[in-house]
Protein backbone atom coordinates (compact mmCIF):
# COMPACT_ATOMS: atom_id res chain seq x y z
CA UNK A 1 0.00 0.00 0.00
CA UNK A 2 1.24 3.69 -0.67
CA UNK A 3 0.85 5.70 2.26
CA UNK A 4 1.32 9.57 1.77
CA UNK A 5 1.93 9.70 5.67
CA UNK A 6 3.73 6.43 6.39
CA UNK A 7 7.18 7.84 7.07
CA UNK A 8 4.94 10.64 9.78
CA UNK A 9 3.00 7.58 11.01
CA UNK A 10 6.40 5.52 11.36
CA UNK A 11 8.06 8.51 13.76
CA UNK A 12 4.96 8.10 16.42
CA UNK A 13 4.15 4.24 15.84
CA UNK A 14 4.62 2.57 19.65
CA UNK A 15 4.55 -1.02 17.98
CA UNK A 16 7.21 -2.89 18.67
CA UNK A 17 6.91 -5.39 15.86
CA UNK A 18 8.48 -3.56 12.48
CA UNK A 19 8.01 -6.89 10.83
CA UNK A 20 5.16 -6.26 10.89
CA UNK A 21 3.71 -5.39 7.01
CA UNK A 22 1.27 -2.77 8.50
CA UNK A 23 3.81 -1.21 10.45
CA UNK A 24 3.25 2.42 10.06
CA UNK A 25 0.43 1.99 8.20
CA UNK A 26 -2.33 3.26 10.78
CA UNK A 27 -5.59 2.41 8.47
CA UNK A 28 -4.47 -1.00 7.93
CA UNK A 29 -3.27 -1.36 10.93
CA UNK A 30 -6.55 -0.64 13.29
CA UNK A 31 -8.57 -2.72 10.35
CA UNK A 32 -6.32 -5.79 10.96
CA UNK A 33 -6.91 -5.30 14.83
CA UNK A 34 -10.27 -4.60 14.69
CA UNK A 35 -10.46 -7.80 12.70
CA UNK A 36 -9.29 -9.58 15.38
CA UNK A 37 -11.38 -7.94 18.26
CA UNK A 38 -8.41 -6.21 19.71
CA UNK A 39 -6.71 -3.03 19.37
CA UNK A 40 -3.07 -1.84 18.26
CA UNK A 41 -0.16 -0.48 20.55
CA UNK A 42 -0.71 2.97 20.15
CA UNK A 43 -4.62 2.71 20.80
CA UNK A 44 -4.29 0.99 24.30
CA UNK A 45 -3.65 2.62 27.32
CA UNK A 46 -0.08 2.52 29.38
CA UNK A 47 -1.10 1.59 32.77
Amino acid sequence: MNCPNKEVNAENCTCTNKECQNWGLCCKCVENHRKKGGLPACLRQNV
